[in-house]
């Protein structure tokens, strides 16, 4: 038996009812748009999956003024499962408090209920790249950055970073800055160390790669493989916690091994 025009009639005013009721901080009633048991599936966030309406509640005044201002749902598609429940599939863009706008993909389930259709499963994907590509991972921007360093390319280094970037160094000799802020002021320290340095590096070993609970954010143990004017072959330990938007370095933690450093330029610490 086919949806009728009543069904989506009020399927799509289910939809769209979420995004006024969410935005005018009437959470309880935008709770009452999902069966109680509801799966909200935020993985593609590294939130994991948020179960029941009084989990995704709390969420909500946990994220306080860092959620959307302003959530418009666009391209609901409607698909009928069966005469109890039917997919919904539509578009979110969210606008924030400073401005700034995203786009998400809503993949739904809703399920006839005696007081009406409700939200059942809802996983909520973000879109970060067009046409349909994904963009890179923590992982593949690793291998980016690896290239870059090894070919000592200012151009491509700065590609690797987002425009907001910080890259910062927990331990450090003196003269050596702890904290840098922005693609711009990265990238010429980086470019300025290849010309006073005299390391080349030629390759890097993996030792380990670990996940975290940000599915964005690795933990790296590597080795610099290379040559130094002043020493010869080196090798580099370090440890870089690694963390990725929108396919480009947001935050670098880099715990260079100084010892190790100094050693490969001849210097004393």
């Amino acid at each position: 038996m086919a949806l009728s025009e009543q069904d989506r009639i009020d399927i799509n005013d289910l939809i769209n009812l979420h995004g006024h009721r969410t935005d005018a901080g009437e959470l309880d009633q935008a709770g009452g748009l999902f069966t109680p048991d509801v799966t909200y599936d935020l993985d593609d966030f590294g939130l994991g999956s948020l179960h029941g309406t009084a989990a995704m509640r709390a969420a909500a005044l946990a994220l306080g003024g860092a959620n959307p201002v302003g959530h418009h749902i666009t391209n609901i598609v409607i698909t009928r499962i069966d005469d109890r429940s039917a997919r919904v599939q539509s578009k979110g863009i969210g606008i924030k408090a400073d401005g700034t706008a995203g786009s998400v993909a809503y993949d739904d389930i809703v399920t006839r209920q005696p007081d009406g259709w409700k939200i059942s499963y809802r996983k909520v994907t973000a879109r970060r790249a067009a046409l349909g590509e994904q963009e890179a991972g923590a992982r593949e921007v690793l291998e980016r950055l690896r290239q870059a360093a090894i070919s000592q390319s200012a151009d491509d280094m700065s590609r690797v970073y987002a425009v907001n970037a910080v890259h910062e160094f927990p331990f450090t000799p003196p003269g050596v800055p702890s904290r840098l802020e922005g693609r711009d002021e990265i990238v010429n320290w980086i470019a300025a160390g290849w010309k006073a340095y005299p390391l080349k590096y030629e390759r890097y070993r993996t030792l380990a790669i670990h996940d975290t609970s940000d599915p964005e954010t690795i933990i790296v143990e590597q080795e610099a493989l290379g040559t130094s004017a002043s020493t010869g072959e080196f090798a580099l330990p370090n440890i870089v916690v690694l963390t990725v938007r929108n396919g480009q370095i947001a935050r670098l933690r880099d715990y260079v091994d100084i010892p190790a450093a100094a050693a490969a330029m001849g210097r004393d610490m």
